[in-house]
Formats: structure tokens, C-alpha cells, sequence
């Protein structure tokens, strides 16, 4: 574990502390850091505006993290569970089906011709499930997960063809790709900027993109200990720094907005178009 010295977006060492806490941080043993208290700070980018963890996890530890992310042990839950209580919420209650209807009510009949979709970091794939529901049939589904026993589950119980793997551009021969998902990735991300031009890299021109991440507004509506501001998360992101980092690396920002969850999280979703 490295204490962070530069802004991940754009490496100026120009930077406020917004937020100092202490405490247990239970994701840094799962990466196989001694557990116990830490202090982290949350700071904003003199320059950029970026806000970003001050913790740093070195590449064997993201590894180990991941890996272990979503293990039964750590989860009180089999993987079968997860999905099936995750897909049989009401529409009401389910964050999936928020989200499979923001695609179809800002895309509509762009969706009819069908395509080649990439949930990256799809989890155990219910958001796959969610979609292969919702969308319109023509519409074949791949997914790239880093935990070995939620990319089983989630090839098993979607029949799409997962990747167990950190995510990079050119893991599959069915690239590229008529559209994307990445949904509470980015902000694990040591390089924001690389990763979404791989994403780019992956897609068709005119291909769609649905990112979301945690909004920085949950600074001022979560409380300080919320699992959301530990170390596995490197990165906060507003509308403005998200915007033009999508447009530096080739997108065009279609629609965005900011969804209050049921579980009181903000969201930060857009919607892109591969320009």
C-alpha cells in the first residue's frame, strides 16, 4: 500500500484535502494488507478538479482484492444466492431495471437493429440478465469479470460468454463492439484516462456507452464511515470532470443525470455515443 502523490486523471501533485478519515477499512485485507485502523484522505485536484483516494494499492494487491471480491465468505451468500435474490427484486426495488430503463427510454429504436453488447466488470451478470430481458431480441451479450466464481456464475446463468479477467481492450475476437456497459468500475480504476480509451478502442464507430459511477455527492450525504469512501475506491467523479473526460477520449455525452438509489446512493450515469 503507497500513499498517492499525483492526480490519476492528470498527475498534478496540486492538491486540497477534502475529507481525512480513520478507521478499519476491510477491503485493504481482502488485498492482503494488514488490517487494522488507517487514514485516508479524499482530495480534490488543484487543477483538475479531480477527487481521489490518497491510498494507493500497489498492482499484486489490486489483483488479490478482486479476486476475492465478491467470495462467499466475504459476501455471507453463495454466488447462486446473490443472483437470484439480485434478479427477483421488484422493478421498484432493483437498481437493474433503473438502469436497462434509462437505455431504452434515451435510445428507443436505436436499440431494433440488435448488436454485440460488453458489460465490463459485469459482477455475477445480472445486469446482463436485466437486459437480455428488457432489450429488443437481436442483441448477443459478453462480459468481462476479475472474480473467478461471480464470471462463473454470471456465463452460467446468462449463457453470454464471459472473460475472467482485469478488463483491456482486445480480449475478445467478436470486437468490435455495437455497445458498452460499465457500471461502478471506473471509480476502481488507477487510470481512468487508459481505461476508457480502451473501452473506445473496443467499440464500433456510432457504438453506445452506458457509465455510471458513484457521484461526489455522496460526500454530502453518506455518512463518513460508508463503505463507499474506502480503499477499493480510488476515484469520485462529478458531472463536469466525467463530461470531459468522456469527450477527451472520444465519446460524445448524449444524456446524463444523477440517480438517487434505493439503498440512498447517488449515481452519476451517462449515456455516450463512440463520435
Amino acid at each position: 500500500m503507497l500513499k498517492r502523490q499525483t492526480c490519476p486523471l492528470c498527475h498534478s501533485e496540486r492538491r486540497q484535502v477534502l475529507r481525512t478519515q480513520t478507521g478499519v477499512d476491510t477491503y485493504l485485507e481482502l488485498a492482503g494488507v494488514p488490517s487494522g485502523e488507517v487514514t485516508r484522505e479524499w482530495q480534490r485536484c488543484s487543477d483538475c478538479r479531480h477527487i481521489f483516494n490518497s491510498i494507493q494499492l500497489e498492482e499484486s494487491e489490486l489483483e488479490r482484492l478482486y479476486k476475492r471480491f465478491r467470495e462467499e465468505e466475504w459476501r455471507r451468500e453463495t454466488p447462486d444466492q446473490y443472483f437470484d435474490r439480485i434478479t427477483r427484486l421488484p422493478p421498484e426495488e432493483s437498481e437493474n431495471h433503473e438502469k436497462a430503463q434509462l437505455i431504452v427510454i434515451n435510445l428507443g429504436s436505436q436499440l431494433d437493429a440488435g448488436g454485440k453488447l460488453l458489460d465490463i466488470g459485469c459482477g455475477g451478470g445480472v445486469l446482463i440478465d436485466t437486459l437480455q430481458r428488457t432489450l429488443p431480441q437481436g442483441w448477443s451479450f459478453f462480459g468481462v469479470e476479475p472474480t473467478p466464481s461471480f464470471a462463473s456464475l454470471a456465463e452460467r446463468r446468462t449463457r453470454a460468454q464471459i472473460k475472467c479477467s482485469m478488463y483491456g481492450s482486445g480480449l475478445f475476437d467478436s470486437a468490435p463492439f455495437s455497445a458498452a456497459t460499465c457500471c461502478q468500475v471506473l471509480e476502481h480504476v488507477p487510470d481512468p484516462r487508459g481505461f476508457l480509451a480502451k473501452v473506445r478502442a473496443d467499440l464500433d464507430s456510432d457504438a453506445w456507452f452506458y457509465l455510471e459511477v458513484p457521484d461526489e455527492s455522496d460526500f454530502e450525504t453518506l455518512e463518513v464511515n460508508h463503505d463507499r469512501f474506502m480503499s477499493q475506491h480510488i476515484s469520485y467523479f462529478s458531472k463536469h470532470v466525467l463530461s470531459q473526460l468522456l469527450e477527451d477520449q472520444g465519446f460524445k455525452v448524449f444524456q446524463c443525470g444523477i440517480a438517487r438509489t434505493v439503498r440512498q446512493r447517488n449515481n452519476l450515469w451517462f449515456i455516450a455515443k463512440a463520435a
